[in-house]
């Protein structure tokens, strides 16, 4: 897909949105003229079906660790292409980044996105070898709809086994404003929640299945929650109740509440050295596989919440 021919999508909800894609876009095209990249490279049949790669400058020594992330767009809108832009923060590192785009509703409901973001994450466990990356350090993240996918995919030990993939294929996940419960009764859905009944999920029922937060078990992925200060409510209720969840069932978490920052504020903000969160992401694809260091992360145990300061952008 290039920049300038993406397939229309329905109208986004927020009024935040538009102007949040525009400059994504716009980022991301510049990203693309100077970065090195693989474009559109497909992991499944359909048009939606397909990644973008993005390569450290310089050779390195041995392979290097993978950031894969999905966009957000509540299920219906978005595309890969506009996360290029938090590419040269990670392949600096170096490490690879990758952008992933996954079939949208209403034509595709659940869970066809989560199935898709398996199938990317088996295309790059198998192939990323090839572009120099360690198929044993893949760090998997998303914002909003996307972070939602990220996180359902690495509490799915079951599917990824099915797909013929090591249980702790993803080392670590990343999401940044991602709701985690989508169960609401009806009578106290937002605009965004009814989006979610109506165009994602297949059943109404399906809602349970869906939430990450009923899906928690112990897992060896380390999970790195972060939010924003004035992100929507319901994403500032379920960050910390999501941290509280995956620690009492040993989980290592850590999580940052984003200072002065809104649901799209979080997702711009990758883009910036030294920002809260760059530098914890940048941290946790150094230390995959190598012991944890005091104060870098803390781990969860059953019974305690895991514990990360609230930090300033």
């Amino acid at each position: 897909m290039t920049m300038d021919a993406l397939p229309p999508r329905p109208a986004l909800l927020h009024p935040e949105a538009g102007p949040y894609a525009e400059r994504v876009l716009e980022l991301s095209r510049s990203v693309q003229a100077h970065a090195e990249h693989v474009p559109d490279i497909p992991y499944g049949d359909d048009y939606w079906q397909k990644l973008d790669v993005y390569l450290p400058s310089e050779v390195t020594e041995g392979p290097v660790p993978v950031l894969m992330f999905l966009h957000g767009g509540a299920w219906t809108c978005g595309y890969k292409e506009w996360m290029g832009f938090m590419a040269p923060l990670f392949i600096d590192l170096p490490a690879i980044f990758i952008s992933v785009s996954y079939r949208l509703s209403p034509e595709s409901r659940f869970p066809d996105a989560l199935w898709d973001t398996q199938d990317a994450l088996s295309w790059v466990w198998r192939n990323i070898g090839v572009h120099g990356g360690d198929p044993d350090r893949i760090a998997l993240g998303g914002h909003s709809a996307g972070g939602h996918l990220a996180a359902l995919t690495a509490l799915d030990s079951e599917g990824l086994v099915r797909r013929g993939l090591p249980a702790d294929v993803v080392k670590a996940c990343l999401p940044v404003s991602a709701p985690f419960d989508l169960r609401a009764p009806p009578q106290q859905r937002d605009a965004g929640q009814q989006r979610a009944y109506r165009d994602f999920l297949a059943r109404e029922e399906d809602d349970a299945e869906a939430s990450p937060i009923l899906r928690v078990r112990p897992v060896a992925t380390r999970f790195l929650v972060a939010w924003g200060e004035d992100d929507f409510p319901r994403i500032r209720t379920q960050g910390p109740l999501m941290v509280d969840a995956l620690s009492h069932a040993g989980v290592e978490t850590s999580w940052i509440e984003l200072q002065d920052s809104s649901h799209f504020d979080t997702s711009l903000q990758c883009m910036q050295p030294g920002h809260a969160w760059t530098r914890a992401a940048r941290e946790l694809l150094s230390s995959m596989h190598s012991p944890l260091k005091p104060g870098e992360e803390v781990r969860g145990s059953p019974g305690a919440p895991a514990h990360r300061n609230t930090e300033q952008t």
